[in-house]
């Protein structure tokens, strides 16, 4: 079927693909609960885990994956996609698929443990998550959204390769062991009497992904749905894979179960699957609702305090990351001890990327007055606080800086809320302003 190129919603339409409050909102916001909880502990907690140290490694490493990416990814479609983002739902289910996919992983791979009924919890809200949100979207409407251009033959081809690569992968190794009468090879040190991921891969999420493509390929909406949810879902999983691969070997070295050399080819791989989900999703014209789009409000002192602020903590970590990359800023390498870290240089160029380049970019845009500058600042602000959250959960150690730095980055987003309702205030006033006569 043909893509309109110039997309309108019907008259009296929210704009919305899934209907604003109903049950799909609820089982999902529940579901970010659980999955954060989940997450949380399984990685703080020491000892819930009672696998061998390699499979303890790689669910730490899954949970941190879960906590930082599937959660926050959750959070931030449920937010747009009830704003009218088209977008936002593909997001939306991809972010469902890969914490039901690992939902699975948490109950089915790891032994029972304390923390069973919580991901037994997330596991189910992950599955009627999944299947109210499919039930609830107006895939009619995602379809008038379709680009006339989109390059649905280049994202089924890639899908079709990924089913391809990813089911001869597993293939290989599961047909050689069924000659023999012994425990097959893939299973030796994992504890596992069968391996849980090449049962999910082919039996349900290679199959789905098939069709999916299949359906783009024809440009059917739900074909665009479930392939652009297949692509994002990947790109989360590969992140994923990358951190418990990593984990994995951290916690136990010698095993041949995981493998370090797997962390830079699945982050490559996430990275090719981003640049794929972007040519896909690019295009997908936003829904015409009357839901005000943002505009940039006036850059009052707020805005100019938080541009300066940006600039010093921007100049903070440049010092920090540089300063982490040389000489780990003087810490004792021990500080490692407990994270998949061998050196500084990760951490420090983590904190350029992740720290640094968001307070930089924030302040130029605020300088710039360029219609990003508030999204940006919130997303730098954010950065800041996440960035001390994680070196909590990864080193375990305290610093008296820290709660200063969090404390920084709460201080930024409150800048950025009184700039921005200082903006709506000010547009508010000047829409009521009553028009002179004569």
């Amino acid at each position: 079927m043909g893509a309109a190129t110039a997309p309108e919603v019907a008259e009296g339409s929210t704009g919305r693909m899934v209907p604003a409050g109903g049950i799909t909102y609820w089982l999902s916001g529940a579901l970010g609960v659980a999955a954060a909880l989940s997450a949380l502990l399984t990685y703080l907690v020491s000892g819930v885990l009672r696998g061998p140290a390699v499979m303890n490694g790689s669910a730490r490493g899954t949970a941190l994956v879960v906590l930082v990416v599937g959660v926050p990814v959750l959070a931030c479609s449920l937010v747009l996609a009830r704003r009218g983002s088209a977008i936002a739902v593909v997001t939306w289910l991809a972010a469902v698929g890969f914490l039901l996919y690992n939902a699975l992983m948490f109950v089915f791979a790891t032994p029972v443990n304390r923390l069973f009924l919580l991901y037994l919890a997330m596991l189910a809200l992950a599955a009627w998550s999944a299947g109210t949100l499919l039930w609830h979207t107006d895939t009619q409407a995602l379809g008038r959204l379709i680009p006339a251009r989109a390059p649905v033959r280049l994202a089924a081809g890639y899908l079709w390769a990924l089913v391809i690569l990813n089911g001869g992968a597993w293939l290989v190794r599961i047909l050689p062991s069924l000659a023999g009468s012994g425990e097959p090879a893939y299973l030796r040190g994992t504890g596992m009497t069968t391996n849980i991921v090449f049962v999910q891969d082919l039996a349900l999420w290679l199959p789905l992904m098939a069709v999916a493509a299949a359906w783009l390929r024809l440009r059917e909406p739900r074909g665009y749905l479930l392939g652009g949810a297949s692509i994002v879902m990947g790109v989360i999983e590969s992140i994923s894979i990358a951190a418990d691969q990593w984990y994995g070997h951290a916690a136990d070295p010698a095993s041949t179960v995981v493998s370090a050399v797997l962390t830079p080819i699945f982050a490559a791989l996430a990275a090719l699957s981003l640049g794929v989900a972007w040519l896909l999703l690019r295009g997908l014209a936003p829904a015409r609702a009357p839901v005000p789009s943002p505009v940039l409000p006036h850059r009052d002192w707020a805005a100019w305090l938080m541009a300066g602020l940006a600039v010093l903590i921007g100049a903070a970590s440049v010092f920090g990351g540089v300063r982490l990359i040389r000489d780990g800023l003087g810490m004792p390498a021990g500080y490692l001890t407990a994270t998949p870290f061998s050196s500084w240089e990760l951490p420090g160029l983590a904190l350029l990327i992740g720290v640094a380049v968001p307070q930089f970019a924030a302040a130029i845009l605020i300088a710039a007055g360029h219609r990003w500058a508030l999204p940006v600042s919130y997303l730098a602000g954010a950065a800041l606080v996440a960035w001390i959250l994680v070196q909590l959960l990864v080193m375990q150690r305290y610093f008296f800086l820290q709660p200063v730095i969090a404390a920084l980055g709460i201080v930024e987003l409150a800048l950025v809320r009184v700039w921005q309702q200082a903006g709506s205030a000010g547009r508010a006033i000047r829409q009521h302003r009553p028009v002179p006569h004569g």
